[in-house]
């Protein structure tokens, strides 16, 4: 017969004591791990300086971690799962124990001013899911142990000053990674060939802003899910892959000013972008015509195509795309005439046609797009005069006409345009006197004002001085302006650079309310005049 158990002789009542007991005290495992964390963010805060004592004041021992500003455990154990100290200003290193904090799942310190090296200690965070150092100053290359992070979703490296190039192997494992920010660094060397070939839930990638170069992959566009590439302000060169003129979910494409990115873009049935929003090529090499694929983009909000060696017309497509809200195409090869449809835009804020050979008349439907801030046709071949209706513009902040062969008088109708900030007029056969001048004593943000190079005639009025007291540059030189300069100048408070030069002026009389010279001249900021060139007049 079988010897009876040790638990046959044990009362009942001794083992529900006993499982109670074990129930309410944390295993020996747990208590080591909550000193272990413990331990790790003591160290973490004795590694920073804490100018707004953040940590000095609520990370104290006398409480529980968990309770802590910026800690998060979880609820089964005394586990640090989160650390979040966003904007606390804390300067320094991060600790390197900062890699015993083995629970973690999310780490934030975005907009701080922690600077050295990233702790390649995070590389053993394998419960980790976003990491985000955004706005710091760390520098030095980024860790390979980063790439041991599988569960990673998010990884945000932007705004630092990180250096050296980004490892092929990096995202190898990141299987659930969805954004990637790396702008504003110091990275260069080439983007790996393979680099995004294993990350097919990949939604957001933010490079630019950094030293690239070489091509950008062709494997992205296998990228089923991307939503948003932006490379801008590199030093990539190369064709733009094709296949990625047709990705379903891509909303932003960012390729500006990238220097030597060349190619065609696609102008049959492969251009497809149904979501697409911003799309900028900017300072490139690319030529061809505008390609007519985006005019099936009904929610692009932000077209740049500028600093190209595009060839076309304005095209009449554009009309139909009733969110667009940025249209730049400067800096083409741009012909023909400004197309009257451009007014059915009514939600555009921008829009830069300079820099082409545009002939005709500025239409004076561009009125009707009222919420115009920004509008730059300068440097073209435009005639006529300039459509009252721009007066329409109340919310204009920059008006670009120069270089053109615009005639007759500026409309005062520019008084209703309050909000302008920078009046660009030069270089064009504009005539009359100045008595415009009196209207845009109204736009009381007025900063900037070139009327050189053209015909205008008559004194220069005593009412220049009612211009807005902001005005730190009046440029009218080379015109056939008479008489001398109002005592009524000396108003402009804000003033610094006054150019009247080459017109018909004659020689004051010196007046010791106000030093002045009168070809030229340059106002300081202590308001002592001060000529600039061979003149003898010169006051100080």
């Amino acid at each position: 017969m079988a010897a009876p158990s040790m638990s046959a002789h044990i009362p009942i009542f001794v083992i529900v004591l006993l499982s109670a007991v074990s129930c309410s005290y944390p295993s020996l495992t747990n208590r080591n791990g909550s000193e272990t964390d413990l331990a790790a963010l003591l160290a973490l805060k004795a590694q920073l300086a804490d100018p707004l004592r953040i940590l000095a004041d609520n990370w104290t021992t006398g409480t529980s971690f968990c309770h802590w500003v910026g800690v998060s455990c979880s609820l089964r154990r005394q586990r640090v799962t989160a650390l979040s100290l966003v904007d606390t200003r804390l300067v320094g290193s991060l600790a390197p124990h900062i890699g015993n904090l083995s629970f973690l799942s999310i780490l934030n310190l975005t907009r701080n001013n922690l600077m050295g090296s990233i702790p390649v200690e995070l590389g053993r965070l394998h419960r980790l899911r976003y990491l985000d150092l955004m706005r710091n100053r760390f520098s030095d290359a980024i860790p390979t142990t980063l790439g041991n992070l599988t569960r990673l979703v998010r990884l945000r490296l932007g705004y630092n000053e990180l250096s050296g190039q980004i490892r092929p192997g990096m995202l190898i494992r990141m299987h659930n990674l969805k954004e990637i920010v790396l702008h504003q660094n110091e990275l260069g060397g080439q983007i790996p060939l393979y680099l995004f070939n294993n990350t097919p839930s990949l939604a957001v990638i933010h490079l630019g802003n950094n030293s690239l170069s070489g091509p950008i992959p062709t494997a992205l566009a296998s990228l089923s899910m991307l939503e948003v590439f932006s490379v801008q302000h590199n030093q990539l060169s190369g064709l733009l892959p094709q296949a990625m003129f047709n990705m379903s979910k891509l909303r932003v494409m960012a390729f500006e000013d990238c220097g030597n990115l060349t190619g065609m873009i696609p102008t049959n049935q492969s251009f497809s972008l149904p979501m697409l929003q911003f799309f900028t090529l900017a300072g490139n090499k690319f030529a061809g015509r505008f390609p007519i694929g985006f005019a099936s983009c009904q929610y692009l909000q932000a077209l740049d195509l500028s600093r190209n060696s595009f060839v076309d017309v304005v095209p009449t497509w554009l009309a139909k795309l009733s969110q667009l809200k940025k249209l730049l195409l400067g800096s083409n090869n741009l012909t023909g005439f400004i197309p009257v449809a451009l007014s059915n835009l009514t939600s555009l804020s921008m829009l830069a046609l300079d820099n082409g050979n545009l002939k005709g008349e500025i239409p004076h439907e561009l009125g009707l797009i009222h919420e115009l801030w920004y509008l730059n046709l300068g440097q073209n071949q435009l005639t006529g005069k300039i459509p009252d209706s721009l007066g329409n513009l109340s919310k204009l902040s920059t008006l670009g006409l120069y270089r053109n062969q615009l005639s007759g008088q500026v409309p005062t109708t520019f008084e209703k345009i309050v909000h302008l900030n920078k009046l660009v007029l030069n270089h064009n056969n504009l005539t009359g006197n100045l008595d415009f001048l009196s209207a845009l004593s109204k736009c009381r943000q007025l900063q900037i004002l070139d009327m050189s190079s053209n015909s205008f005639t008559g004194i220069l009025p005593g009412y220049v001085g009612n211009i807005s007291t902001q005005l730190s540059m009046f440029i009218a030189h080379s015109n056939k302006l008479t008489g001398g300069l109002p005592l009524a100048i000396s108003n402009l408070s804000n003033i610094y650079l006054i150019d009247i030069s080459n017109n018909l002026f004659v020689e004051p009389s010196q007046n010791p309310s106000l030093c002045w010279k009168i070809l030229y001249i340059l106002i300081s900021p202590t308001m002592i005049w001060q000529a600039l060139s061979q003149h003898k007049w010169v006051c100080s």
